[in-house]
């Protein structure tokens, strides 16, 4: 598990770093990317979000991703996502992901 938790991590961090105003530092080691949204936008396929709990909202039900808000952790702004899943559905997220702030 140690090696495939490890390959999703370095896949994550790589797929986010690929959109275009995302950056995101390698998790040493956890199983998740902490990040800040103010570079994703505010404006959203016609949907602004004014908070990291709206932005959790948006991602939810327009391309059914769910990411944790930064505001669960006392860090407005940022939001969490989670590489413990499966290599093909956390491809199919990122991928949704990076197509949605993409289209903007």
């Amino acid at each position: 598990m140690r090696t495939a938790f490890d390959r999703r991590r370095k896949v994550m961090t790589s797929m986010l770093n690929a959109i275009d105003g995302v950056s995101c530092a390698e998790p040493e080691g956890a199983f998740y990317c902490y990040r800040t949204c103010r570079a994703v936008g505010s404006h959203l396929r016609g949907r602004v979000a004014h908070s990291s709990t709206e932005l959790a909202e948006i991602l939810l039900e327009s391309i059914k991703i769910a990411v944790v808000p930064g505001e669960a952790f006392g860090t407005p702004g940022y939001f969490r996502l989670s590489s413990a899943l499966g290599d093909a559905d956390l491809a199919e997220g990122l991928v949704r992901f990076a197509n949605f702030v993409d289209a903007g």
